[in-house]
């Protein structure tokens, strides 16, 4: 499955020699599924002279990808196997879900940022990785619906493990987790189920990004109105093409934006509409995405303010294929005739 060309194999061979084997790491499975990986598919362009060094490296958005080392390390300590499921929280760039693809049997694995998870897509599916499921939103409530997991791997640290995490782990199945307040004070964590008991132990420090967790379209409108919100699945959709989950009504005291966008360059005809849709759906938006004749996509949001401002983020990107050369937004009144996020012909 590496995909690339000789150069970057060569230098891929190398990596795993002087970054793992001669730091006395011994896990012939690991071992063979960080020599498969091509990592250079995984970094932006910019970074592709730096792709096999050890150390992280930005991909955009605030994140990283691992270092090798610890995208090694983390896999091993996971003690998983060709019959295992897993789940990954914060798949970012998707190489840490390709190593444990080459590992284990099925993965689930969950990013907040759609950009990132789909431009992940785009590359694991030109690999041709087919036991990989992935999904948009809130990692730390896993993926109850696939649970229980053998193994959880969080690639992100908080103060703790999710409650949600550690109840859709499986009996005998370990949790492995950087767990610190802050970047300089983290501990790569591992938690065991033994039946009801949970067993902890601590492995080596470690400098992750924090655990973003989302509030949902339903807790943000419990908020406004002074209440905690119930509904744990809500905030994450499928990126297998399912309808997203969202509440598209609000309460007078929430902070309401309305917007028309249009958005020019390369944007019509790479699945801009059909990912709009799913990204506004998401963020419990109201509003519609359309093709022009000029070539741009002219898009209408209405909701939460902070929801339009992430959805405008969003757009300035756009799905892996798309090039978005300008963004224009205007205030715009409320078109009543709306009711959810649709495609509009």
């Amino acid at each position: 499955m590496s995909g690339d060309g000789s150069r970057f194999a060569v230098r891929r061979l190398r990596m795993v020699e002087e970054q793992l084997v001669h730091r006395g790491f011994r896990d012939d499975d690991v071992l063979a599924a960080m020599r498969a990986v091509p990592r250079h598919l995984f970094v932006p362009e910019s970074a592709l002279a730096d792709a096999y060094a050890d150390s992280p490296l930005p991909i955009g958005l605030g994140q990283t990808i691992s270092q090798p080392y610890m995208v090694a390390l983390m896999t091993s300590l996971l003690e998983v196997d060709a019959r295992s499921r897993v789940l990954e929280v914060g798949s970012g760039s998707g190489y840490q879900t390709a190593v444990l693809a080459e590992v284990v049997g099925e993965v689930f694995a969950v990013e907040r940022l759609a950009p990132l998870a789909e431009r992940a897509r785009a590359t694991l599916a030109r690999l041709g990785y087919d036991n990989v499921h992935q999904a948009i939103g809130d990692g730390a409530r896993g993926w109850h619906e696939q649970a229980p997991f053998q193994g959880i791997l969080v690639a992100a640290a908080a103060d703790g493990v999710p409650p949600e995490l550690l109840a859709q782990l499986a009996d005998g199945g370990r949790l492995v987790m950087p767990v610190g307040g802050g970047r300089g004070d983290q501990v790569l964590t591992v938690v065991e189920r033994d039946g009801d008991a949970l067993k902890e132990r601590h492995d080596t420090r470690c400098r992750f990004v924090p655990l973003v967790r989302d509030a949902g379209p339903e807790e943000r409108r419990r908020a406004a109105l002074g209440g905690a919100a119930e509904d744990a699945d809500a905030g994450w959709t499928s990126l297998g093409g399912e309808d997203a989950r969202g509440d598209s009504t609000y309460p007078e005291e929430a902070d309401m934006k309305s917007v028309d966008v249009r958005v020019s360059g390369r944007v019509q005809g790479v699945y801009y509409r059909a990912t709009a849709r799913r990204e506004g759906a998401l963020r419990g938006l109201r509003g519609w995405v359309r093709n022009e004749p000029d070539g741009s996509v002219r898009l209408h949001l209405e909701g939460d303010a902070g929801a339009v401002d992430a959805m405008l983020d969003w757009c300035r990107v756009g799905p892996p294929a798309a090039e978005v050369s300008r963004l224009t937004v205007e205030d715009a009144p409320a078109d009543d005739t709306v009711h959810g996020f649709e495609v509009r012909y």
